[in-house]
């Protein structure tokens, strides 16, 4: 395998607070659907799969005390994803080149309370034996690859809420310099409980506001994020892979950078420096010129320094370009955020749409950007000049900016 590959996605696989599977996340999407409840018990207003659809119920009480609710969502997506892309069904010894980058952001809060009440009350031994490896953040992809016999290399990065995009950033590289044929990578995330609703409250990120429209990415009334919960996982292989399956194609990635303000561990720089710096080298990785990014899918998580920073960074980059982010719509999913965000910008270009930021109403941003609202509609037509191709950002915590150039597929 060796030399320089072109990459593609041949696979999706989902959970939003839509529901379980990628078929309703993009109709939620493109309908213009709010799923965002207010939960009377955390006091705020959250994104939560249905129970209608809550993939744990149809796993057993034995199960579920070994694997945590992360867990049971990667394998679920993951197993989406590979039926998507017609990989389950496949001879011994395939996937011995098939690798796995499944991350999540923040590990399981709600064992380790437990865990250690029962200490403080000296109930060690009721701790369960599946504790420590419930709070491994590289367990979930572990179960993936243990399920799929996936033996190319088995790993979980971890950068805040941009993990999905390194993550997927990792695995096209992978890919692209002849290291393994194909990834299964993405992220997921489940800390809707109420250790991570103070935790976030006491650091005054999430909104407040009981209002269920109180996720809006860029408007004036922006406040503070919602928090939420899902998966995004993406099948990435070789074009000639892809091409000799006959694999249906949604787009390829084509190049991605990262970046680092060293500026504050949890707010960025005014003047964007940080997203500048990624989305520089993310065009540079990409062989891109600026003039051929036709939109922008901004990690936008609806709080006033960080929308600014961004759009001001982005303006940087290119002007009077669309934009918008899907968090209007479900939140912020934190290290799921990156991977959901990128299979939405993939199907925007395959669909020649663009989905609209929701509760976008009236913006106190001065930046010279086109930014897309749902006012009229839910989504835009993408009337491209030549070829679809997108820049999606995803920033975390302690300085991780990430950048992903993603287009349409041509031969």
């Amino acid at each position: 395998m060796p030399g320089i590959h072109r990459v593609v996605v041949t696979g999706i696989g989902a959970i939003s607070p839509f529901g379980s599977g990628a078929e309703a996340f993009w109709n939620g999407l493109k309908k213009g659907v709010n799923p965002l409840v207010f939960n009377k018990e955390l006091k705020a207003v959250v994104g939560t799969v249905p129970s209608t659809s809550d993939p744990c119920a149809k796993y057993p009480a034995g199960q579920l005390r070994e694997m945590n609710r992360s867990s049971v969502f990667a394998v679920e997506a993951a197993t989406e994803a590979l039926e998507d892309a017609g990989l389950t069904t496949v001879e011994e010894g395939f996937h011995d080149e098939t690798a796995v980058n499944i991350g999540t952001c923040v590990p399981d809060v709600a064992s380790i309370a437990d865990a250690g009440a029962k200490i403080s009350t000296k109930n060690e031994r009721r701790i369960s034996p599946y504790f420590i490896p419930r709070i491994l953040t590289n367990i979930p992809a572990s179960y993936v690859s243990l399920k799929f016999k996936m033996r190319g290399g088995n790993s979980s990065s971890s950068t805040a809420c941009a993990t999905g995009a390194s993550c997927i950033s990792e695995a096209f590289q992978l890919i692209k310099y002849g290291q393994v044929r194909r990834v299964v990578a993405g992220a997921v995330e489940s800390c809707v409980n109420p250790i991570g609703v103070e935790g976030f409250k006491r650091m005054r990120a999430l909104a407040t506001s009981e209002s269920l429209e109180i996720s809006r990415p860029f408007d004036s009334k922006r406040q503070g994020f919602v928090l939420s919960e899902g998966a995004g996982i993406l099948i990435l292989e070789r074009l000639q892979d892809a091409l000799e399956r006959r694999a249906k194609i949604y787009g390829e990635i084509i190049g991605f950078g990262t970046g680092n303000d060293a500026h504050h561990l949890t707010a960025p720089r005014d003047d964007g420096f940080g997203s500048t710096l990624c989305m520089k080298k993310c065009l540079e990785n990409s062989d891109l010129e600026a003039n051929q990014i036709e939109y922008i899918n901004a990690h936008a998580t609806s709080t006033p320094v960080g929308d600014k920073a961004e759009a001001f960074s982005i303006e940087q980059i290119r002007k009077n370009i669309p934009v918008s982010s899907i968090k209007g719509h479900i939140g912020h999913t934190l290290g799921a955020a990156g991977a959901l965000e990128i299979i939405s910008t993939l199907l925007m270009i395959k669909e020649g749409i663009i989905v609209g930021t929701r509760n976008l109403e009236e913006s106190d941003i001065s930046a010279d950007l086109e930014f897309v609202d749902t006012k009229n509609s839910s989504t835009k037509v993408w009337n491209s000049r030549d070829r679809r191709i997108a820049l999606k950002n995803s920033f975390g915590f302690g300085g991780a900016f990430v950048s992903v150039a993603l287009g349409e597929y041509r031969n």
